[in-house]
């Protein structure tokens, strides 16, 4: 049975105190879909507390480039790796680096908005948010990762009321490339106004995944 059309930016998953967000491309249907209902009661939920951002001068660097795009791959391929609940048969093809769609994920990061990008054209995407140092470049995709205990591969849904999207999208079979980009915000906090800065990442995926009527693998 297909499932309802996502509402970009409103079926937000709190993974405190990480908040992520995953959709595939405008002209598709995701697994992770939400109805009207579902998408209001997201927008209605209180955001919870962030935890404090460490002091100025404790801060890590945001990544570089090139240590983005390292890490990035390495935890896709790390948790395409492990997909399980079936074991992919055959295994699950590494993914590699798409400069197209890292450049789309930079251009959009610039924007600091925890919602998905409209422009985004034929790119999957997941996104996440955190306060400053929470989580690693491994440990966002191991979040988006984590929801697999949250999806039914027999039916090929999200258990009710949880998302999944993030996680199908970083195991779908047929997507070959990811491109992502992170940025430090200090406006349009998605964890009020008391949390002034925060960090954003976008991940794009080529060819996108989450079809409606068909499963990761």
């Amino acid at each position: 049975m297909a499932l309802p059309v996502f509402r970009r930016g409103l079926a937000v998953v709190l993974l405190a105190p990480l908040l992520g967000c995953g959709s595939s491309a405008s002209a598709q249907r995701p697994v992770s879909s939400s109805t009207k209902q579902a998408a209001a009661n997201a927008a209605a939920r209180k955001v919870p507390s962030a935890t404090p951002a460490p002091p100025e001068g404790t801060r890590k660097p945001v990544p570089s480039a090139a240590e983005l795009k390292r890490d990035m791959v390495a935890a896709h391929n790390e948790a395409r790796a492990k997909a399980s609940r079936p074991t992919p048969k055959p295994a699950l093809p590494a993914l590699t680096w798409s400069d197209e769609a890292a450049r789309k994920a930079e251009s959009y990061v610039k924007e600091c908005r925890f919602e998905h990008n409209p422009d985004r054209g034929t790119f999957g995407e997941n996104l996440a948010a955190a306060t400053p140092d929470t989580w690693t470049t491994a440990q966002v995709v191991k979040g988006w990762a984590d929801e697999s205990a949250d999806y039914d591969h027999a039916s090929g849904k999200c258990k009710p009321g949880k998302m999944c999207g993030h996680y199908t999208q970083v195991v779908w079979r047929t997507t070959k490339a990811v491109g992502c980009a992170t940025r430090l915000c200090t406006k349009n906090s998605p964890f009020g106004g008391n949390v002034k800065t925060w960090q954003l990442w976008v991940c794009n995926y080529a060819p996108p995944g989450n079809w409606v009527g068909e499963k990761p693998y």
